[in-house]
């Protein structure tokens, strides 16, 4: 699992990259892929923090990709999310 700190570390580095391409399509996509690894930065941290909002969260993000209704991009956002979550609880666990 990427720490907290990498994940926002990467999305710095992404945003400072948009900076430097001219081509509008690959800035969305970077911006898009740089505000999902901070949305993901802090799902963890929160997770982290309480091990309720942990498992609630799991419990979300599989009823999101239950009903196959998510774009690939948002299912493989919240599949991400979920391997991380589940690996976090699996390091809680007693």
């Amino acid at each position: 699992m990427t720490s907290v700190e990498e994940l926002r570390a990467e999305a710095r580095r992404l945003m400072q990259t948009v900076g430097t391409v001219d081509d509008l399509r690959t800035k969305q996509e970077l911006a898009e892929r740089a505000l999902e690894l901070s949305q993901r930065a802090e799902a963890l941290e929160k997770a982290i923090a309480d091990p309720w909002i942990l498992r609630a969260n799991i419990d979300r993000y599989r009823s999101l990709l239950a009903p196959r209704a998510l774009s690939d991009d948002q299912r493989r956002v919240v599949e991400e999310l979920l391997a991380d979550a589940e690996r976090l609880l699996g390091k809680k666990a007693p």
